[in-house]
């Protein structure tokens, strides 16, 4: 059995990794739909555009005024949606970031949801079921 090496990476690691080379960090032009989400608690703010086919992100980036956490958390979240199916996207959570490697403490939690939080309700506004989601949903 081969051992996964990101087991060997502290969460700080991961942290400084991932905000050190973030994954899909610009401002996509031509896109379905886009979201932006605001974290008041440290002044984070991202937006998310999102290509999407078949019910499947073919396509994600962001863009925005972000800290550490949030870049990391967002980068190691875009690793793994891409094709991944919406209806499973809104299903994710803070666990599920958890489960990506990214313990955060409570204070910073808000931070490591923040792309998913933009990412679920640019789902909901392409879908047009009129819902709008919270950091208290994702926490």
């Amino acid at each position: 059995m081969t051992r996964d090496p990101w087991l060997d990476y502290s969460t700080s690691d991961l942290l400084m990794a991932y905000s050190k080379d973030p994954i899909a960090k610009y401002a996509m032009e031509v896109f379905d739909i886009s979201q932006t989400q605001s974290n008041t608690v440290c002044g984070d703010e991202v937006t998310v555009y999102l290509k999407i086919k078949k019910w499947k992100i073919v396509e994600r980036s962001r863009d925005g005024s972000i800290e550490m956490q949030t870049t990391a958390a967002a980068s190691m979240l875009w690793e793994v949606i891409q094709w991944e199916d919406i209806q499973t996207i809104l299903t994710r959570d803070y666990q599920y970031i958890k489960h990506l490697w990214l313990e955060l403490s409570p204070r910073r939690r808000r931070s490591g949801v923040t792309a998913l939080l933009a990412t679920r309700n640019a789902i909901h506004q392409w879908l047009g079921d009129n819902v709008i989601e919270g950091y208290e949903d994702l926490l």
